[in-house]
């Protein structure tokens, strides 16, 4: 039998794979030329036919002919992109092929490295990613949050095509809803199939954190910066909320030991593969600006100092080259949205605007200490001290811990100062949860390095393994026992609301709610088979029910008010039901 040879895999494999992309290119580029011939009044009634009522306020004409001008721009860009590449096809072959000449050596190389790993290490690591699931499985079947139900009824339950270009909001977090429209398919409206690509993603941060603090750093914290992965609360929590933070978590993660392996050995498998994480990344929500930054000012730094890998020039190209690599290939990834909802949708939207300096300068700490907060939940003081004072032993021992002359921590701080008070945007807390694994690897390292005055370093590994093993038990513990997790989500009680409805509602009745409720009780009344016609229902003959949600500071007089409701002093408001934080009134004049 013939076996073929490593060139003969190589060659072949490069050939494959720029066949693929030309033609991918050049297919694609002729259906968004097709596309954009498509007439006014199909895509009109195409989408009113998606809406519950018919109606249809954004979809005008003249936005039709912005779209369709877009729709040939990119049909164009994608096919003079193939046709440039065809013309240019030897140098694209000979590219390639290095990078799968390279893929081979990365793959050895990797090989190397997991046979070398201690088994004590393999133990706990597999240890560790079976108490994150133990942890997060019960979450799976908590209540669903309000930006669970907007995200899965504006965009998971809807095909593909509307799914992956409708960027009417931030809350898309494009890779991630179209894992979840897949797994909606496979398995149906159950709340822990929506939450299983976050859940799983949360689950592979564990091993992905030990392999990366192995590449950052020396010594024997690896272990310990995976069992603080595994039973952080905050992250228990984003693993189990079905949006895309703990799938930026684990691209950043991903891409700590590709940067650290590609700057230095000069491997073109891991820059290509950097990029395409990184691209990941970037189509699961556009925060990855802050990560991916990071990791690039480190690359220069280290470049800069000359960190033993090859002469500087070197090595910046291969940077400047990785990241036009990942600006194209997300470009290519955003292209849907970027012809249906238009390049502002993503780069001009309300969330980006700029603050006030004075506004920006006077929220930005406040947001940054509600994330320390966070970011510690659930684990005990003692352990909260002792990270932190880990934490500055790693920066001021850092040259006696790390294999980098320069902290990716420092470097990353350095990117994400810069970008605030460029943008003067003050993020959501849950931004910054791509960090946290970083300052856990961090911690870690700097405690690890503590031991190492003793002088049987062989005993090092086993008495870190049983902190480790300790520490993680004891917060996941904590963690189990705690209700913060719980308590945090604002769709508690909605579910056993809408139920009590099902059997109550009568035609001419009205469900009066405010946001975020709104989408709550839509989507509990489409799982349950309740028109939805009844929430905020037109003025009727009919009753009137009034939901209280009390994790959104609820009162009867607000949520009239906010849903432009008559409120007059002769109307008295009965309470109905009380579930957990949600409360039914009925309203009468």
């Amino acid at each position: 039998m013939h076996r073929w040879t490593d060139n003969q895999v190589r060659e072949s494999s490069s050939g494959i794979f720029c066949s693929i992309l030309l033609l991918g290119l050049l297919l694609g580029g002729i259906a968004w030329l097709c596309a954009s011939l498509i007439p006014f009044s199909f895509w009109l009634a195409e989408i009113r036919s998606l809406t519950a009522t018919g109606q249809i306020t954004f979809f005008t004409y003249d936005y039709y002919r912005g779209m369709r001008l877009r729709l040939a721009l990119i049909g164009t860009g994608n096919i003079a992109a193939a046709v440039a590449l065809l013309r240019m096809r030897q140098q694209m072959y000979q590219s390639v092929g290095r990078v799968f000449a390279d893929c081979m050596v990365l793959s050895r190389d990797i090989g190397s490295a997991a046979r070398s790993l201690p088994a004590i290490d393999l133990f706990g690591v597999t240890a560790f990613v079976l108490l994150a699931a133990f942890l997060r499985i019960s979450f799976l079947y908590q209540p669903i949050r309000s930006d669970e139900a907007y995200t899965f009824l504006q965009y998971s339950s809807h095909p593909f095509y509307v799914a992956l270009s409708f960027y009417n909001s931030p809350n898309n977090h494009l890779f991630h809803t179209l894992l979840v429209r897949i797994a909606y398919l496979l398995f149906g409206n159950r709340l822990w199939a929506l939450r299983l690509p976050a859940f799983l993603a949360g689950l592979a941060l564990v091993p992905a954190s030990y392999i990366a603090a192995r590449s950052l750093y020396r010594n024997g914290g690896a272990l310990l910066a995976s069992g603080l992965v595994a039973t952080s609360s905050i992250l228990v929590e984003f693993s189990t909320n079905a949006r895309g933070y703990s799938m930026i978590c684990l691209a950043f993660v991903a891409v700590i030991p590709l940067a650290g392996y590609a700057v230095r050995h000069q491997n073109r498998a891991a820059w290509f593969m950097l990029a395409v994480v990184s691209a990941l990344g970037f189509y699961t929500i556009p925060i990855m600006l802050y990560p991916f930054g990071g990791v690039v000012v480190w690359l220069v730094l280290l470049a800069t100092f000359d960190d033993g890998q090859p002469e500087t020039r070197s090595v910046v190209r291969e940077v400047a080259v990785a990241i036009v690599l990942t600006v194209l290939i997300t470009t290519e990834l955003y292209t849907p949205v970027l012809a249906v909802s238009g390049p502002k949708s993503v780069i001009a939207n309300k969330w980006v605007v700029a603050n006030p300096f004075h506004v920006f300068v006077r929220e930005l700490p406040l947001s940054l200490a509600s994330t320390w907060r966070l970011w510690n939940r659930d684990l005990s003081p003692l352990i909260t001290v002792a990270l932190a004072g880990s934490f500055l032993v790693s920066l001021l021992w850092h040259r006696r811990c790390s294999r980098f002359r320069v902290p990716l921590t420092l470097a990353l701080t350095l990117w994400v100062v810069f970008l605030l008070f460029l943008q003067r945007v003050v993020p959501f807390e849950r931004v910054w949860l791509f960090a946290l694994p970083l300052y856990f690897m961090a911690s870690a390292a700097g405690f690890a390095a503590l031991f190492s005055p003793i002088p049987n370093r062989r005993s090092v590994p086993y008495v870190m393994a049983l902190i480790a093993i300790g520490v993680a038990l004891f917060e996941g513990s904590r963690v189990q026992s705690s209700p913060s997790i719980y308590m945090s989500t604002d769709g508690r009680g909605i579910e056993a609301l809408a139920l009590y409805l099902k059997g109550e509602l009568k035609a001419g009745d009205s469900v009066v709610t405010a946001s975020p409720s709104d989408a709550l009780l839509l989507y509990y009344f489409q799982k349950e088979g309740v028109p939805s016609s009844y929430i905020n229902a037109a003025a009727k003959p009919g009753r009137m029910f009034v939901v209280v949600n009390k994790m959104s500071g609820d009162t009867v007089q607000k949520v009239l008010q906010e849903t432009k409701r008559t409120v007059g002093d002769s109307q008295t408001a009965k309470l109905l039901v009380k579930y957990d934080s949600a409360c039914l009134y009925d309203v009468r004049q």
